[in-house]
């Protein structure tokens, strides 16, 4: 018996609380399919086989529950990594300079990082942390995160409502956009560490 199978047969309340850990653990363990269970709540609602409302909730309570333990995970992790990992990657990454200069980023663009990380499994899981890891404002984070949990899930529940049983049409579409996000965004990082080790040579820094 496949996903959608089991989902069809189990208890309303059940089924409330599979969608529940699904959004809270794509927010702890990105490679979790928490999307595609999304996907396929909007096909059971057109369906008839779940209310609109129990997934609506079930979506947002797991989402915020999800952010929130990441959001604390961040407000300890630079001091977990600074004890543990004492490598030159490590602490090339989390000097003073670079933290300082991502905090000033971030403190610019954090609203506009909260909600567009939503829109990739990839990215979500990080900016949770690092909004923690620079102790952004809980309720400016959690008003962002609720509004871009709103759109994006909104789509996913709208795309398998639409293409009802064809629903794993969307899942198909969503492999190929976050491949191509993801790799967008390890190359930028990349790219940013050797700029920074370039410029550290051209300065004649070890």
């Amino acid at each position: 018996m496949d996903v959608e199978q089991f989902l069809k047969h189990i208890p309303q309340n059940a089924w409330w609380l599979f969608v529940f850990f699904s959004a809270f653990m794509e927010n702890i363990f990105p490679p979790y399919p928490g999307d595609s269970v999304i996907v396929l709540g909007g096909y059971l609602w057109g369906a008839g086989k779940v209310s609109f409302f129990s997934l609506a909730s079930a979506v947002y309570a797991g989402n915020i529950a999800g952010a929130g333990v990441m959001y604390y995970f961040g407000e300890h992790v630079l001091d977990f990594f600074r004890r543990r990992f004492r490598n030159k990657w490590t602490q090339e990454i989390l000097d003073a300079e670079s933290l300082k200069k991502t905090e000033n980023w971030f403190r610019k663009w954090g609203v506009i990082a909260v909600i567009l990380s939503r829109f990739s499994a990839g990215i979500r899981f990080f900016v949770a942390i690092v909004a923690g890891m620079f102790r952004m404002n809980i309720v400016v984070f959690l008003l962002c995160f609720s509004l871009a949990t709103l759109l994006w899930n909104s789509l996913l529940i709208y795309g398998g409502y639409v293409l009802g049983e064809n629903w794993r049409k969307v899942i198909e579409y969503m492999q190929v956009y976050n491949t191509i996000i993801i790799g967008l965004m390890v190359t930028a990082i990349a790219g940013y560490i050797l700029y920074r080790r370039y410029k550290k040579k051209q300065a004649g820094q070890p």
